[in-house]
């Protein structure tokens, strides 16, 4: 992510506190302790559904869609599955050393990812509840159009060597990080995030730190 997209992040994070503080008495993200025992506690009154949609263009296109599912099983602490797809798109990605020509990458990205968070309504009881730690699992899967090649003739903007030939690529993630949730009308909010992924390597379609801004409600 560049500066810019960091900066907007955290001006939006830092509105975002300063709006929580005049409505977080308001707060009807997710029932509390107290609001379950009056509210009938079905399985569907713990569901939250939600995700992110990403978009980027000019001469690196990428497009993100991720919905997910969460449900709080005890107090405080929620689990959530989500699937991801992302297409990437980059001209002149790849040159070759040869023939002196450039070659344009794009790719589907597959995947799913569990999560586990906590949010410290048990500490704090103002805005500051909203805040959460969160811990997340992410499996990916795509095709590159060129296999590695220490001695091969095309490289990337990196200068890894390739030679012709398809490969199929599987990422494994673990991200930790926090969050803050603020609360829209009725059961929705909006989820701010950042990220660090543990298991970052080249072939990771992500760049420590990682900003995340999602949408969920409550059904």
């Amino acid at each position: 992510m560049n500066n810019k997209s960091a900066l907007l992040f955290i001006y939006s994070l830092l509105f975002m506190l300063l709006l929580s503080t005049s409505v977080w008495a308001q707060d009807t993200l997710r029932p509390s302790a107290t609001s379950v025992k009056n509210k009938q506690d079905s399985f569907w009154r713990r569901v939250n559904v939600g995700g992110n949609i990403g978009f980027t263009f000019g001469s690196v296109t990428g497009i993100v869609i991720s919905p997910e599912a969460n449900v709080r099983v005890v107090n405080y602490l929620y689990l959530g599955l989500g699937f991801t797809y992302q297409y990437f798109f980059q001209k002149d990605y790849f040159y070759n050393q040869i023939t002196k020509d450039y070659y344009d990458y794009s790719s589907s990205v597959y995947g799913g990812r569990i999560y586990a968070r906590y949010y410290l309504r048990s500490i704090f009881k103002n805005f500051l509840g909203n805040l959460y730690p969160h811990v997340e699992y992410e499996y990916l899967f795509y095709t590159r159009p060129y296999r590695y090649d220490p001695y091969g003739d095309i490289i990337d903007p990196y200068f890894n060597h390739f030679s012709p030939g398809k490969t199929n690529i599987e990422v494994n993630s673990l991200f930790v990080g926090a969050g803050f949730s603020q609360p829209l009308a009725g059961r929705a909010y909006i989820d701010f995030m950042i990220l660090f992924n543990l298991n970052d390597s080249y072939n990771s379609p992500y760049t420590n730190p990682i900003f995340r801004v999602g949408f969920g409600i409550g059904l």
